[in-house]
Parts: C-alpha cells; structure tokens; sequence
C-alpha cells in the first residue's frame, strides 16, 4: 500500500480519535437503555404469559402484590411445571391457555435483549484497545511528521494525545463495566425465565398425549 495513503489515513483517525471514542460511548449509551427499556417491557410480558398460562386453574397462585415480577414468574413456572408432572392431562389446558401467547414476537423479544446484551459486551472491550489505537496512532503520525529527527514539540503532543486517549479508553471502559455488571444478573434471569417458558410452550404443542383430548373436546 501507498505510503502516502497509510500517512493520510493515520492522519485522519489521529485527528479524529476523540470523536471515534464519544461515538463510541454514544453507542454504548444508547444500548445500555435500549436493554433497560426491553428487560422492563419483556419482564411485563412474562408476566402476561403467565397470566395467560394459568386462566382457569382454581389452585394458581394467588396475585401477591408484595412480591416482585421474578417472584410471581417463578411461582407461575413452578405451578405449571408441578401441574403437568402430577398429570399429564393437564396439558392439554395448558395448550388451549398457550394460543393467547403470541410466540413469535415472544422468541423475538428474547432474541433481541441477547443481541444488544452481546453488542454492548463487545463495546466495553473496545474501549481500552480504542485508548491503544491514540497511542499508536501519536506515535506513528510524530514518526510520519519528524522523519529521520526527533521533533521535540511533536513528541510532546504525541504523548500528550496518547495518554489522553488511553485515559478516556478506559475511564469509559471502567464505567460501562459497572453498568454491565448491574444489568448481567437480571439480564440472565430473564432470558433464563424466557427459555423456561419457550421450552414449556414446545412440549405442550409437541406433546402427541394432548392430541386425543384435543379431539375428544
């Protein structure tokens, strides 16, 4: 490759390295709530599901508003899953129950909550390889600049610009890994919750026992 093009395209992420990492941070920003906005709307419609999954059963559990949304989920998973082990006829309620459940958009939800989760992972990595990328590219445009002679002033800048970088890189990386590690525990139990579900739902429309009773209905 052209040495005037390496030259040019140092230059042009050397003078735009701040902007690269804010964008970056923009980003981050913007996918932290994003997932907090998702986790609050898909945790309301699990709990829509439950509800859902549990009409007309007598013995459900009780609405307790005392307990959080997990607490009533897990009572909800619990119930059923204990309902169709002690009977198996039982599932073909559950699956008249589980037409309300709109699975696709359900499995969407989940889908997406793991996608940007694993986006902003990703990001939070980038940070500090973002702060290296200044020091390189200081380094590398003062070796461009000065030539065979060491430019004082020039390397004074450089070093300057890297440790400024290299700061920022992982200042951001810092706080976005405490953001990260507030919201990885009730990320995972809603998509623990969402696979319990996913898989109650399959074995109920997969299950060849409810068939016959569907027909004998």
């Amino acid at each position: 490759m052209d040495a005037n093009i390496v030259q040019s395209l140092f230059s042009v992420l050397t003078d735009n390295i701040f902007l690269i990492i804010y964008g970056f941070a923009v980003v981050e920003i913007y996918l932290v709530g994003s997932i907090f906005f998702m986790l609050k709307g898909h945790e309301s419609k699990l709990l829509d599901v439950a509800d859902n999954l549990l009409k007309g059963f007598s013995d459900a559990p009780d609405r307790d508003s005392s307990q959080s949304a997990h607490e009533k989920i897990q009572a909800a998973l619990q119930f059923i899953n204990t309902k169709i082990a002690n009977d198996r006829s039982f599932r073909y309620a559950f699956r008249k129950n589980a037409q309300k459940v709109n699975e696709r958009q359900f499995y969407n939800r989940t889908y997406k909550i793991e996608m940007f989760t694993s986006v902003m992972s990703t990001l939070v990595q980038i940070f500090p390889l973002l702060g290296i990328l200044g020091t390189i590219l200081a380094i590398a445009q003062t070796a461009f600049q000065s030539g065979a002679q060491i430019d004082v002033t020039s390397l004074s800048s450089a070093f300057v610009l890297a440790m400024d970088t290299t700061i920022l890189g992982i200042t951001f990386s810092i706080l976005f890994m405490v953001v990260e590690s507030a919201f990885s525990p009730k990320i995972e139990r809603v998509i623990v919750e969402s696979e319990e579900y996913r898989n109650i739902l399959s074995n109920i429309y997969l299950d060849n026992e409810s068939a016959p009773l569907e027909q004998a209905q």
